[in-house]
């Protein structure tokens, strides 16, 4: 962090056109003394000032991050570069030099129920069928992708990530549990199609077809075809909402998408899956499942090496401090 906020005091210095940081602060949304206390240490930069640092300095987040050049050598922001994806979490593997096994990859035309199924049997074989009780353990166990969740502000609401031997999903912090869940199981099929999301792409290719995927993983075929929805109570309702690990929206978009009739239980799903699981079920938000996403999250194992690093004197703990959202001093 302390080299972070230097680097962007170095890069105002060196700009030709006389930056005052109220000029600075005015342009990329933030308070003056937000940025004052950003540079003088008092505060982290957020990834979306981070990134509207590099546009407007014209350097790259990498390096802001860093300090690594572009290719050509420079500190230069490229053309099209991708302000809101950081490679911090890629960077921070590579200091300590741990990297994630290679992922298998689904056969061309394989069907989305299918992949689905096999995902959710390696996901069940890892940590047992109810693996949605804490989804990024389970497919850390199973797949080793490293999961992580970041406080810091996020313009997407998860990014699988692949870089070399390194696979990693990015989850924006997040209150709504189900929610995180969706965007995860979505992510994670982005990584299982076939089609790599390298580091700074958006995954566009693949993203209907994930989006279907998690569909699939979270309420599977053959089991929302067991249901009598017709026969539904709202508490049988809530139930499912609670042990799917979905919500009432997204349980709704299922069911339309496998021509099954929703059932009367679901108007009551107008009134939102909050107000519903709390209805049915009012110790909810105290299950630690509720908290699963609101962050911040870095796998177990970086964690540990970061830590035997810092104890080494090998890493100096900015990156662990960053992914954490933390002060170094913390740590």
């Amino acid at each position: 962090m302390e080299r972070i906020r230097l680097r962007v005091h170095d890069a105002m210095l060196t700009r030709r056109d006389g930056l005052t940081q109220a000029k600075v602060a005015r342009q990329i949304g933030m308070s003056r003394d937000s940025l004052s206390r950003a540079l003088n240490g008092q505060r982290k930069f957020s990834a979306r000032e981070l990134g509207e640092l590099s546009k407007m300095l014209e350097v790259s987040v990498d390096w802001l991050i860093s300090g690594a050049p572009a290719t050509d050598g420079t500190t230069r922001l490229p053309r099209h570069h991708p302000t809101e994806i950081l490679a911090s979490p890629v960077d921070a593997y590579r200091e300590v030099g741990l990297f994630t096994p290679a992922l298998p990859r689904l056969e061309a035309g394989v069907g989305i129920e299918t992949a689905a199924s096999a995902a959710a049997e390696k996901l069940s074989g890892a940590v047992g069928r109810e693996f949605v009780r804490d989804l990024p353990a389970a497919i850390e166990a199973a797949y080793g992708i490293g999961v992580f969740v970041l406080s810091q502000e996020q313009l997407f609401d998860a990014r699988a990530m692949h870089s070399g031997e390194i696979n990693y999903i990015m989850v924006r912090a997040t209150g709504s549990w189900y929610q995180g869940n969706l965007v995860l199981a979505r992510e994670l099929g982005v990584l299982l199609c076939g089609r790599d999301t390298e580091t700074g792409s958006n995954g566009v290719i693949a993203a209907g077809w994930a989006k279907r995927f998690a569909d699939a993983l979270l309420m599977p075929e053959a089991y929302i075809r067991e249901i009598n929805w017709d026969r539904q109570t709202p508490r049988e309702l809530a139930g499912f909402l609670w042990n799917m690990g979905v919500s009432a929206q997204t349980l709704m978009r299922r069911l339309d998408a496998l021509s099954v009739p929703r059932g009367p239980a679901l108007v009551h799903a107008d009134e939102g899956t909050l107000q519903l699981l709390l209805w049915q079920y009012p110790g909810a938000l105290k299950n630690h499942r509720a908290g699963a996403y609101r962050g911040p999250r870095i796998p177990a194992d970086l964690f540990a090496a970061h830590l035997a690093g810092m104890r080494q004197g090998l890493v100096d703990g900015s990156s662990l401090a960053w992914l954490l959202d933390t002060p170094l001093t913390d740590l």
